[in-house]
């Protein structure tokens, strides 16, 4: 795959991006953005360390805007 090409948002399976959700984590109201698998910046090994495997993560955006959350797969309930 081209590391340039772009990728639509894919949502969770029955939760499309759009959608009204809540983290049951948190009880936080917000909008789906995106799911996928996201591999931190510091999950990186080092020499002779072992890799993390990248974590399923659901990006969750609150209603009228601020700062993009992120929710275990499983957390994640639709709303609407």
């Amino acid at each position: 795959m081209n590391a340039s090409a772009y990728v639509p948002a894919a949502g969770l399976p029955g939760i499309p991006v759009g959608t009204l959700v809540r983290d049951t984590a948190t009880g936080r109201q917000g909008i789906l953005r995106d799911a996928f698998p996201y591999e931190p910046p510091d999950s990186r090994p080092v020499p002779g360390s072992v890799a993390r495997p990248p974590q399923l993560l659901a990006f969750i955006r609150p209603v009228g805007g601020g700062r993009e959350w992120t929710a275990d797969l499983g957390d994640v309930v639709p709303l609407q």
